[in-house]
């Protein structure tokens, strides 16, 4: 049993074996919702908003380490561990390289994307004075953590290059120091997924206080306008 678990939590297999799952839970859920109410069912909606946001995180993951692989084939060969599937030559091979590493990076930006709509629908739950946001809103509003993850990288990435990161890591000290492994490419390297690390969840923040912002100014206007129109004789 322990042996089973291992391979679906830590494996590629595995990750496909949950996301496959995953998806299949959602379907039927879609359709016992749909022969549950007809047309005035809404739960598909919700699935297929979760599902697009894991595939928009998934391929944000897929790029950035695509990009940062071509940066640094040292990170992902000694820092993620992938000599024993590439093998002992070095530089290995370009093209196994990227495909291992956005097999890494979609297995690590999958579930970021879940959580990530998880929050955005749960902002957007009904409530009694708050109007909802139609999903096009909700579609918009993603597209903000996948900005500041960028940005987050890209500054990561130069700050890396520079050396300043260095300073916080003892092992990319001894790195400069000593000019293992391409120094100022694996630091960039590193600095570029740090970078995604903390832009990622500070542009969901950011996503659900606009999208709450959004909803109370829905409402004060709803209200505004009511209020005139009882005052109209």
């Amino acid at each position: 049993m322990r042996e089973f678990w291992n391979w679906l939590i830590f494996t590629n297999a595995g990750l496909a074996v949950r996301i496959a799952g995953g998806v299949a839970i959602f379907a039927l859920l879609a359709v016992w919702d749909i022969r549950r109410k007809g047309r005035h069912a809404r739960r598909w909606r919700e699935y297929v908003f979760l599902a697009v946001v894991v595939l928009i995180a998934m391929a944000y993951g897929v790029v950035n380490d695509l990009v940062s692989s071509s940066i640094s084939w040292e990170y992902f060969y000694y820092g993620k561990n992938l000599e024993g599937v590439l093998g002992p030559d070095t530089p290995p091979n370009p093209v196994a390289l990227h495909w291992e590493a956005m097999k890494i990076g979609a297995m690590a930006t999958w579930t970021v994307g879940l959580l990530l709509g998880v929050a955005v629908l749960l902002a957007n739950n009904p409530h009694k004075t708050l109007p909802q946001l139609p999903y096009q809103s909700l579609y918009r509003l993603v597209a903000i953590p996948v900005l500041t993850a960028a940005l987050f990288g890209v500054l990561g990435g130069v700050l890396g290059y520079g050396g300043y990161l260095a300073r916080f890591s003892d092992d990319l000290g001894l790195l400069t120091a000593h000019g293992l492994w391409r120094p100022e490419r694996f630091c960039c390297t590193w600095g570029i997924h740090l970078g995604g690390y903390i832009g990622g969840p500070i542009g969901g923040f950011l996503a659900v206080l606009l999208l709450l912002r959004k909803r109370i100014r829905l409402a004060g206007a709803t209200r505004g306008a009511r209020e005139r129109e009882s005052k109209t004789p």
